[in-house]
């Protein structure tokens, strides 16, 4: 992920994009944090997405990342399946909470990091949220903008609600990324570690089988466009020589084109001495070699074949 980025980057270098205008996505796993931390110290802005609960979102921001995107509707999912809840979208929905915590938690420390949200299922979600630095929506969704009223706001220093006084309570700085190789995510609390994987690894395992799906279209796209030809090296003294054209009277005979004579007899040769390898991938067995090795003419010197 640290060589991607650097290579991504320095394309962006080259075109004299400053580097302030162009973020890195990666996964908020234990290896995306890592890179993230490398990648901020080559000056490299990063946004580490999927992220999903407070611990998870505090060992992101220790990273030095520029941004953070939690997906709303994954986590709103997995509480409304763990306590059986209606989806009914109010302030105090468990799921709305835990967003608005990550919010309050940046404000209130006052980190230089910005919270994204994705996958917003409805306006409802969206108009429940405060203090976020903008919205991943859908094509739809776009659409329905002109019928909306949508405000921006902040919480109140005076909030006493649940998520801003967990949000001042909880530690700040952590000392997540002192944690072993491969033992972050050990140190958050269950219910958390049961989101981290509900929300990141089952969205990035879909996200593999999309990928995977578009490569395969891709791939029979490119076998049914694609037909590579194999010339057996034979067949080249079937050709007979080139023969140049009579030069119109006047004309400097220097400059007359030279075309290849294409009798039936030749091209005969030519087809049966070739082996073609269709789009599907199985190679046709070349017919008998005994065609090419008759009329054999030697090929002519200072002539370029193809």
């Amino acid at each position: 992920m640290v060589d991607r980025a650097q290579y991504l980057v320095a394309l962006f270098d080259k075109a004299n994009v400053r580097r302030w205008r162009v973020i890195v996505t990666l996964p908020a796993t234990e290896d995306g944090l890592r890179a993230a931390t490398v990648l901020a110290e080559l000056s490299i802005q990063t946004n580490l997405s999927l992220v999903s609960c407070l611990p998870h979102a505090a060992a992101c921001i220790e990273t030095g990342a520029k941004m953070l995107t939690m997906s709303v509707g994954g986590i709103l999912e997995w509480y409304e399946q763990q306590e059986k809840l209606i989806p009914k979208i109010t302030a105090d929905h468990p799921g709305i909470e835990t967003i608005q915590t990550c919010t309050s938690y940046i404000l209130h420390n006052k980190v230089n990091c910005t919270l994204m949200t994705a996958d917003i299922r409805s306006w409802a979600e969206l108009k429940q949220l405060s203090g976020i630095g903008g919205a991943a929506l859908t094509e739809k969704q776009l659409d329905q903008i002109p019928m909306r009223t949508l405000t921006t706001w902040f919480p109140r220093s005076n909030d006493t609600s649940r998520s801003t006084i967990n949000a001042r309570a909880a530690p700040y700085p952590t000392r997540y990324l002192e944690s072993q190789w491969g033992f972050l995510m050990s140190h958050f609390p269950a219910e958390c570690r049961s989101l981290v994987s509900a929300v990141l690894y089952v969205r990035l395992g879909q996200m593999k089988v999309l990928m995977e799906e578009i490569e395969g279209v891709v791939k029979d796209e490119l076998r049914h466009r694609v037909k590579l030809v194999k010339l057996d090296l034979k067949a080249m003294y079937v050709l007979k020589p080139w023969v140049p054209e009579p030069a119109s009277e006047g004309a400097d005979k220097k400059k007359s084109i030279r075309k290849l004579s294409r009798s039936p007899s030749s091209l005969s040769a030519l087809s049966s001495c070739a082996s073609s390898v269709t789009h599907s991938g199985s190679r046709e067995k070349p017919r008998s070699s005994s065609v090419c090795k008759e009329n054999t003419t030697p090929l002519v010197e200072g002539v370029d074949y193809f």
